[in-house]
């Protein structure tokens, strides 16, 4: 398992849209289940029936009123991922560096529907 974190000067509230948002917009990722309560974006990259598949799993928590923190976790679905070495580190610094992007874009006024 691999696990990253990311700060944003954006509220928890925010960020976890964007991020939820992001996650539900993106044609890599399936099986995306958010908790709204705990501000949980959790997602499986790859085929289901795959042995090659991950579970990537980002936490949204506040560490004030106006900035947050994000926690990105990557893990992979089985056993067989061991003879993939490295895959989950760089796909977590891919992933990490994809959400900081979308999450500043998506932060601006206008770009998030907040419902």
């Amino acid at each position: 398992m691999q696990k990253t974190t990311l700060e944003f000067p954006y509220n928890a509230r925010t960020t976890y849209t964007a991020v939820k948002n992001l996650f539900r917009k993106s044609t890599q990722f399936s099986g995306v289940r958010c908790n709204d309560e705990l501000f949980i974006v959790e997602a499986r990259h790859g085929m289901w029936i795959s042995p090659f598949s991950e579970k990537v799993k980002m936490k949204v928590s506040a560490t004030s009123s106006t900035t947050c923190r994000v926690v990105v976790e990557s893990s992979s679905r089985s056993i067989l991922n061991l003879l993939n070495l490295g895959a989950n580190k760089n796909n977590v610094s891919d992933l990490s560096d994809y959400i900081s992007n979308e999450v500043y874009r998506l932060t601006q006024p206008g770009e998030i529907p907040m419902r």
